[in-house]
């Protein structure tokens, strides 16, 4: 009997109802509730441990909580947030949570597992974190004004930072590298709907700028159906390596600004097949390895100042679409050609 009580007293959850600092460097085989408003939990660098079920901490339908200094690992979601506004996530570390692998999430609907889940949240601070080694880094679902900066989501074998009706936001200076997938249809680290940095069902009026995306399936994935398409963002200033895929690509959606960010060695450097109105300005793109751009019955949309070097640019009409009332200045081409047959 007392060894019994024992293990309940243990596996017990946390709850938490004031401002606490745990001990540093504790070791907890439990889960955490935040059971009040306005509260903070500063773990000191204490890790909870989870058995492969359940979800490390919760916090649902309270205002203005601060987490910082935890490590949670072992759950099959680290943090799940549901409702609120004024939350803070800082510092913190939910990597080698749930991880799966070899089926295609091209769909982009949420996934239930993973590292951080943030749904329906408002005005909140994501900043420091560390979400790798999932199936999913950081996922935000339908909230607004949230703010994803100085975060690295690397390794996770999906997504690394995931958008999905979410708006008005910033993803600042984030690290997210081989953020890849396997899958039946097209082999092992095929890229299969993987990204660094998604955005859809509407995620609309973001800014994406000075991330570091390497090695993802995607860079940044905006898309990918009409009914889901994103628009209104603003795209800039990142540095976009070596996508198994396509460095940006940004279907179905109307009026982004894309401009000043950096591709190398990405398959496509972007891909905006059926977007209209789109600004693309100012960007590099060397050593794409299919087109520096291709863009799918485009409209209405303007290329300005880019650098394209080793690899063509492609307009086009398809499928009996149109391509029209687009046009190109001050680019600069090396090894390289501008090609719109069939456009007007």
């Amino acid at each position: 009997m007392k060894l019994l009580a024992l293990f309940l007293l243990i596996a017990a959850p946390m709850r938490i109802y004031k401002d606490t600092t745990l001990p540093p460097g504790g070791t907890y085989r439990q889960s955490v509730v935040i059971m009040a408003d306005n509260v903070t939990l500063n773990c000191n660098n204490s890790v909870f441990i989870g058995d492969g079920v359940g979800v490390g901490i919760i916090v649902q339908k309270r205002t203005g909580v601060t987490i910082r200094n935890c490590r949670v690992r072992g759950f099959d979601t680290g943090l799940y947030v549901l409702g609120g506004k004024n939350h803070v996530f800082e510092n913190n570390d939910f990597s080698n949570n749930f991880l799966d692998d070899n089926s295609n999430i091209e769909h982009l609907k949420p996934i239930p597992h993973g590292g951080m889940i943030l749904n329906g949240i408002q005005s909140s601070r994501v900043q420091g974190n560390t979400s790798s080694g999932n199936t999913t880094g950081i996922q935000i679902v339908n909230s607004s004004k949230i703010r994803v900066q100085q975060n690295v989501t690397s390794r996770n074998r999906g997504w690394g930072i995931y958008l999905y009706g979410t708006t008005a936001s910033q993803v600042f200076s984030n690290t997210v590298e081989f953020n890849n997938r396997s899958c039946p249809e097209w082999g092992k680290d095929a890229g299969c709907g993987s990204a660094g940095i998604v955005l859809t069902e509407k995620s609309d009026r973001n800014a994406i700028g000075w991330n570091t995306l390497n090695a993802n399936g995607d860079g940044i994935y905006q898309g990918n159906q009409p009914t889901s398409a994103s628009n209104d963002n603003e795209m800039f200033n990142n540095t976009i390596s070596n996508s198994i895929a396509n460095g940006i690509e940004a279907t179905f959606s109307f009026r982004n600004y894309i401009h000043d960010n950096s591709f190398s060695n990405d398959n496509f450097g972007a891909w905006l097949g059926y977007a209209q109105n789109v600004r693309f300005e100012n960007n590099v793109i060397r050593g794409a390895r299919a087109k520096s751009v291709q863009h799918d019955n485009a409209k209405n949309s303007k290329y300005i100042g880019n650098v394209f070097d080793g690899s063509d640019v492609l307009l086009q009409p398809v499928q009996g679409g149109a391509c029209q009332g687009n046009s190109f200045s001050n680019n600069k081409l090396i090894n390289a050609q501008v090609i719109t047959t069939g456009c007007q």
